[in-house]
C-alpha cells in the first residue's frame, strides 16, 4: 500500500511522512534526501499558503508547515490560520501586521521572517533589518506601527472622531535594498528555525 501511494502520489506521501516525523530531525533529513532524489521540491513556509503541517500545493510541491517552525507557538499558528480563513490571504506585510498585531509578538514575527514565510511579499529579508528614514530598522518601525494601528482601531470603536484619516497611524516606508543579501547568514537563520536549508544551500555558490 505504501509503495503504491509513493508511486502514484509521491508528493502527498512525502508530505504525510514529513508531518509524521516533525520532531525527528534525522528522519526528516532522510525524507528530504528522498524528495530531492525524486525531484520533489520542499518549499519554505509561506504566510499565505502554509497550513500547520506539510501540505502539497497546486504545483505538486511540498509546502513547509507553520507548525514545523521551531519555537513557534501552536496558538499563534491557529490564530493565523483562523484569521486567513475568515479574512482571506494577506495582501502585503502591512496587511499582516494590521491584522495580527497583538497576536504575533516580535519573536514569532522574526521566526516567520527568517524562515522565509514573508518572502512572497517581495521584500528581501535583509530589508527588514535596514534603517528607515526615522533611523529605526524597518522591522522595529513595522511592529510599532502594528501596535499603533491596533490601539487606533480599539480607540475608534469608542471615539466620536474615530474615522478621522489625519489621526490614523502612518505605514512606515520600506527602505531600499542596499547591497546584496547575506546568503550564508540567511541560510544559517533558516536552518536554525526549520532544521534544514530550503531556499538554497551554502554550497550552491
Amino acid at each position: 500500500q505504501t509503495g503504491w501511494l509513493k508511486a502514484h502520489y509521491p508528493a502527498e506521501f512525502q508530505a504525510a511522512n514529513l508531518t509524521k516525523n516533525l520532531s525527528n530531525m534525522d528522519e526528516i533529513k532522510k525524507i528530504m534526501d528522498d524528495c530531492k532524489k525524486n525531484g520533489i521540491k520542499v518549499l519554505n513556509p509561506d504566510i499565505n499558503e502554509s497550513d500547520s503541517r506539510f501540505t502539497v500545493n497546486q504545483s505538486g510541491e511540498i509546502r513547509f508547515g507553520l507548525g514545523g517552525i521551531k519555537g513557534f507557538g501552536d496558538n499563534i499558528v491557529k490564530a493565523i490560520l483562523a484569521d486567513r480563513e475568515e479574512n482571506g490571504p494577506y495582501a502585503d506585510i502591512y496587511d499582516f501586521v494590521e491584522r495580527m498585531s497583538g497576536t504575533v509578538n516580535r519573536k514569532a514575527f522574526e521566526s516567520l521572517l527568517h524562515s522565509g514565510a514573508f518572502d512572497s511579499f517581495g521584500i528581501c529579508r535583509k530589508q527588514f533589518m535596514t534603517p528607515c528614514k526615522g533611523g529605526d530598522t524597518f522591522i522595529d518601525a513595522l511592529l510599532r506601527y502594528g501596535e499603533l494601528y491596533r490601539k487606533d482601531t480599539l480607540d475608534s470603536a469608542i471615539s466620536l472622531f474615530g474615522e478621522a484619516e489625519e489621526l490614523k497611524p502612518e505605514r512606515p516606508e520600506l527602505p531600499p535594498m542596499v547591497g546584496d543579501e547575506d546568503i550564508l547568514q540567511k541560510l544559517h537563520m533558516e536552518k536554525e528555525l526549520v532544521g534544514m536549508y530550503l531556499s538554497s544551500h551554502p554550497l550552491d555558490q
